[in-house]
């Protein structure tokens, strides 16, 4: 059989080896993958290498970090041609399809169909309720690949990019008013452990649409105890550093929060995200300028890149304003299992 088993630590060179060909679009040049994007790829797949050992130890003893990376590689021609990666979201009944590559001359085979369906298979064994994924919008061939093996669209959401040499922010201090916080809201730094208020803000505002595939359950939300102690160094040997923070109203309630990962080595990029409560969008601008002047204190010279659903359309609006544009779109796909 031409399809096996994913394997880290072994198969990390693999995975570099088919993405990048893979997800290079002439026609679409901004789908592809740019170079600092592949830079931090190699240090996460490098550090999966390095700490594999450990990892293995603590996925027995965590159901969250049980299935992190799973999926299969197709093999043709005594080389590895294809790839679909698997992951379980938390310890959740949401599975997440991810990285569905084939490399240009081996495509129109049917080896990507093949290697979505074991995926789909394989998270169905695992007990999955749902399998989700993410296509980019104008890829016709993929969108209509997707929808002949059941995934239905649910969601659309886009990719937003900060050019390194934009112009540096706007202050807090500086932020027009409309942008400043009404009485009885506050911005804290939060904890990347500390999940419940995350849980309970997406219960309080995901769209039912969204709500049908990405499940809300605390088991998505809640962090593996054992990486608490483990959380720093790993991150270190990625050359990151991390940030949160979250906007509450008077009465303790989480109204928005969102996070960065500064790259703090040479090459790669940036990454931030934010999540809102609807009701409150006018603090969009005080919460991006937070962590926008975070992240260019931490790690200037960096394109920063984030990915926010339609359905946060203030936090779009807000990222625009500050000197994000829009890359391209992503249609979120999901099927029942």
């Amino acid at each position: 059989m031409p399809i096996r088993k994913f394997q880290l630590p072994g198969d990390a060179q693999i995975m570099m080896d088919i993405i990048h060909p893979a997800f290079v679009y002439p026609d679409h040049p901004e789908w592809s993958i740019q170079a600092d994007e592949g830079e931090n790829m190699i240090d996460t797949l490098g550090m999966l290498r390095r700490i594999w050992p450990l990892l293995r130890v603590l996925r027995l003893g965590s159901p969250g970090l049980r299935h992190m990376m799973e999926g299969f590689i197709w093999e043709e021609d005594g080389q590895a041609v294809g790839l679909v990666n698997v992951i379980q979201m938390g310890a959740s009944a949401t599975w997440t399809i991810g990285n569905v590559a084939v490399l240009p001359a081996y495509r129109r085979r049917g080896i990507a169909r093949a290697l979505v369906a074991a995926g789909v298979d394989l998270a169905r064994q695992h007990g999955a309720k749902t399998a989700t994924l993410d296509v980019v919008t104008g890829n016709v061939p993929a969108v209509k690949l997707y929808e002949n093996l059941g995934f239905t669209a649910y969601r659309g959401s886009v990719i937003l990019e900060r050019p390194a040499d934009a112009p540096p922010p706007a202050s807090e201090a500086a932020l027009p008013e409309a942008d400043l916080p009404p009485p009885g809201i506050t911005l804290t730094p939060q904890n990347a452990f500390d999940w419940r208020p995350r849980y309970e803000l997406a219960a309080r505002i995901t769209p039912e649409a969204v709500r049908a595939f990405e499940l809300v359950d605390e088991r998505r939300f809640r962090q593996p105890w054992v990486l608490r102690p483990l959380l720093r160094p790993i991150m270190a040997l990625m050359g990151l550093q991390a940030r949160r923070y979250g906007l509450w109203n008077e009465a303790g309630e989480l109204v928005g929060h969102g996070g960065l990962q500064a790259r703090i080595r040479s090459g790669g990029i940036n990454e931030m995200w934010v999540t809102l409560d609807p009701a409150h969008g006018r603090l969009a601008g005080l919460l991006l300028a937070r962590l926008l002047n975070e992240a260019l204190t931490l790690a200037p010279g960096r394109r920063i890149e984030m990915q926010a659903p339609n359905w946060q359309e203030p936090v779009i609006q807000a990222a625009l304003a500050d000197g994000f544009r829009q890359l391209y779109a992503y249609t979120g796909m999901g099927r029942h299992l």
